[in-house]
Formats: C-alpha cells, sequence, structure tokens
C-alpha cells in the first residue's frame, strides 16, 4: 500500500509538473485547459497522450538553420524583385515561410492521374542526372509497381533515383515492396517511422507530394502514386488537381525535398549539381512555393490561407476534400461572405474511407451557409483537389487539405501563383466541377434529422485525433 501510495503520489506530481508547462506555452486557453484537465483528473492516460501529442513539435527542428539558408542560396538569386505591391501575400509567404517570389515559370495543369502519370513517366524517361520523389503514399500495385520498374531501370542508366514516403500512410505496403526497390538501387526510406520506437514526434506526418527531375522540371499537387486515382472510385472519378513546373520555382521544390531527405535519411545534400540553370518559359508566371512543418515559427499554411481569404474583393472558390477550418479560417470565410463576397466551398459528398472526417466537416456547413457561403457537395466520385483561387489573379495548389492536421501537424506544400490567366483557368475548372455537384440549401440542410447533428458533433471532436 505505501509504495502504491507513492507510485501515485510521483504521478500526480509529474503530472503537476506537465500543467505547469502546458501553461507556459504559448497554446490556445482553449488547448491548455483541455491538456491541464486531462492531467490532473486522469494523470496516466494524460501523461502518455502528452508525450505523444502534446510536445511543441518546434523542440525538434527539421533542418538547422544554416543548413536551410545554404539550401536557399541557390534560389536567392533567382527571386523576382519589385513585386512587393503585386499582393500582400508575397512579403506574408516570404516571411513566415522564406518562400522567394520567383518569375520566368511554367506550369501546366493536371485534373486527371492518367494524364499526369503519362507526363510524369516521360519526364522520368529522360532524366540525366537525378530524380527525386516525396510522396505521402506510394501503393504496391500496377501503378505503383509500374513505376518502380521505372525507377529501377534508371538507376541502372546511372541516375540518382531518391524516394521519400510517409510511413504511417504505407503502414500496409509490403515491405517487400521497397526492399525491391532498394536491391534495384533506389535509394528509398520511410518519413518518421512510428516503430520500433514511439516518439513525441510519431504523430506528425509528411503529407507533402513532391517531384524533382534534373532540377528543373517540378510536380507538386494532390495526387498520391495508387490505382484507385486511375480507377476512380464508386463508379465515379477521383477528381484532383496537379502541376507540373519549370522555371525558378522547382529550386524552391528542390529544397524542400532535401531538408526532408536530410531529415529522413541524415544525410546532406546541397551541390550545385542539384541547382541547374533553370528551364525558360513563355508563360513567364511570378510564384511561391511554400512548405510548411510543425516544427516551423508560424502556422504557415493557416496564415496564408487566412490572408488569401481576407485580401479577396469579388470572389473566392475553395476546393478540399476535407473541411475542418482553423478559427481564422472560419473567421476569414464568415468575414468574406458576410462582406458580400462570393465565397463557394466544394467538398466531396462521400468520404474516400472511413466516415469521422466527412461528418466532422458539415457540422461546419449550417453557420456557413448562413453567412452566405455557398456549399457543393462532389457527387461524381470523389473530389480530393486543394484549390483556391481568388479575383482572377490568386491560385493556390498544393498537399494542404482544410483541417487541423494538415494546417498544424504535417509536412506539406503548396504553390501560390500569381496570373490572371492561371486563375482564370482554375475558376473555369470550379465552375465545370460544379455541375457535379448538388448545392446546399439552407432550409433543407436545418431539416435533416436530429441524430445527423449529434453525429456531426460528435465526429468534429474525433476528427484532430486522426
Amino acid at each position: 500500500m505505501i509504495i502504491q501510495f507513492w507510485i501515485r503520489l510521483v504521478i500526480l506530481l509529474f503530472a503537476l509538473n506537465l500543467s505547469v508547462v502546458v501553461m507556459m506555452q504559448r497554446r490556445r486557453p482553449s488547448d491548455a485547459w483541455a491538456w491541464i484537465l486531462v492531467l490532473i483528473f486522469v494523470p496516466v492516460l494524460g501523461i502518455l497522450l502528452y508525450y505523444l501529442f502534446g510536445f511543441p513539435a518546434k523542440d525538434r527542428p527539421l533542418i538547422t538553420d544554416e543548413r536551410l539558408q545554404t539550401l536557399k542560396s541557390h534560389t536567392a538569386p533567382l527571386q523576382a524583385k519589385g513585386e512587393e505591391g503585386v499582393s500582400h501575400l508575397i512579403p506574408l509567404l516570404q516571411n513566415v515561410s522564406q518562400s522567394y517570389p520567383t518569375r520566368g515559370n511554367g506550369m501546366k495543369f493536371h485534373t486527371t492521374f492518367a494524364d499526369m502519370y503519362q507526363t510524369l513517366k516521360a519526364d522520368i524517361q529522360a532524366a540525366r542526372h537525378h530524380v527525386h520523389l516525396e510522396f505521402f503514399q506510394i501503393e504496391s500495385d500496377p501503378v505503383g509497381d509500374d513505376l518502380s520498374n521505372l525507377l529501377i531501370s534508371k538507376v541502372k542508366e546511372g541516375v540518382e533515383v531518391r524516394v521519400i514516403y510517409d510511413a504511417a500512410a504505407c503502414w500496409l505496403v509490403p515491405r517487400s515492396f521497397y526492399r525491391r526497390m532498394q536491391n534495384g538501387g533506389v535509394q528509398v526510406k520511410a518519413f518518421n517511422p512510428i516503430f520500433p520506437i514511439l516518439s513525441p514526434f510519431s504523430n506528425y506526418r509528411d503529407h507533402r507530394k513532391v517531384v524533382v527531375i534534373d532540377g528543373q522540371i517540378g510536380y507538386t499537387g494532390g495526387m498520391n502514386i495508387a490505382e484507385r486515382y486511375l480507377l476512380g472510385i464508386r463508379g465515379g472519378v477521383w477528381r484532383d488537381t496537379h502541376i507540373r513546373l519549370t522555371g525558378p520555382s522547382v529550386s524552391e521544390l528542390q529544397t524542400a525535398f532535401l531538408s526532408d531527405w536530410q531529415f529522413t535519411r541524415k544525410e546532406w545534400i546541397c551541390d550545385d549539381i542539384y541547382y541547374p540553370e533553370p528551364l525558360h518559359s513563355n508563360q513567364n508566371l511570378l510564384m511561391q512555393i511554400i512548405s510548411s512543418n510543425p516544427t516551423d515559427s508560424w502556422r504557415v499554411m493557416d496564415l496564408s490561407i487566412s490572408q488569401t481569404i481576407f485580401s479577396s474583393r469579388h470572389y473566392l472558390y475553395l476546393q478540399s476534400p476535407y473541411f475542418l477550418p482553423s478559427e481564422a479560417i472560419r473567421s476569414a470565410l464568415f468575414s468574406a461572405a458576410l462582406s458580400g463576397i462570393d465565397v463557394r466551398v466544394m467538398i466531396p459528398t462521400r468520404p474516400d474511407k472511413g466516415h469521422i472526417t466527412i461528418n466532422a466537416s458539415r457540422w461546419h456547413v449550417e453557420q456557413m451557409l448562413q453567412a452566405g457561403v455557398r456549399f457543393y457537395f462532389y457527387d461524381n466520385g470523389y473530389m480530393h483537389s486543394k484549390t483556391i483561387v481568388s479575383d482572377d489573379f490568386i491560385t493556390s495548389i498544393g498537399s494542404v487539405n482544410i483541417d487541423s492536421r494538415s494546417l498544424s501537424q504535417a509536412f506539406e506544400i503548396d504553390a501560390f501563383i500569381y496570373d490572371r490567366e492561371i486563375a482564370l483557368h482554375q475558376k473555369q475548372l470550379f465552375l465545370e466541377d460544379t455541375k457535379y455537384c448538388h448545392e446546399l440549401n439552407l432550409e433543407t440542410w436545418q431539416q435533416r434529422p436530429r441524430w445527423e447533428h449529434v453525429k456531426e458533433s460528435f465526429c468534429r471532436l474525433l476528427a484532430p485525433l486522426l
């Protein structure tokens, strides 16, 4: 009994000490109180949860500032000058994510996996020095097998091939799939393995989609490497958006990959050969590539999306497979819609898997409708695009979902393009997608069964844990 008493006392004192630590951290009061109450009233569980999910990621930086500046030094001479007046976003993104604005970029839209993959394969086949791939998911299926065969063949030609995949997202993929690539000379590494040792960093995942070929061609967007992207889902298409880039912006994609490679593989690569002269493009697009991760001093994606909404004057169209906005994004959407700005949001009608996140997304719909936001549910398969377009000028395309994990707990990447032609094209894509949607009506939405309200409220509480 005495031993049990001392064990309980030690646990309680440790929990109280952690509560003081939580109180001293820069957290929202609601978050801080939630941790403190769990630590005090359920100390054993609270200590375990805090160890896994509560430690600030800033205690473990992705890369030292010195090394980041070494990589950034390749892009610094390429940055566009005198563009500050073009958009308030440019200095914001440069200050919070060290993202250089660059001109002279070329960009191609891909809205189907078949089209993107065909172009990607052709670019990889033409590679002469290196191929860098980073995906949240690379599945062991006909598409994944086809890509792995191509990568192995490029190694045999003397091309350096490096691959990063997220360990948790590919948990069910047979290890033999990746070992085969390794045996073929491909340098493959899982990002942040969960086992054999759980750590406070295990909750943070690599959701980026980045390809860099010979330092001159880049890809990013919402697509992973899996057959379901090609075949579609539930009799419909897998609707997504990916982009192919050329020009100075590829240098920023390269920096994002090499930073993640150094974190994952503990191999430092910064040679000039990975930053060759950019390919010339007649499009001459102005853009910024912003990357974010939990170790950032600022919530980069939250700030950038909120500022995009706040700066809109006429319209803002947003697509996301999930819609669990932060308080900042919620406030920005309310403010824009209540100001008379045409705000439209498109999310999928049905989930790709599971029901918690899609139901949690619906919890936000009613208040958005009341504020004047127009909501569309995509019916033709699954909407996986992560895009924003505003005022025929600003376009954002990348890997970021509108949910707490993407905004604060995942490694993400986004392209912000400042160009009328690109924005008009993305706007047209959104309007074409509405043909496969049903638009919600506030009165009808409010009449749905009471148990739907309860289910959505419950799922909203669980969603941040997923």
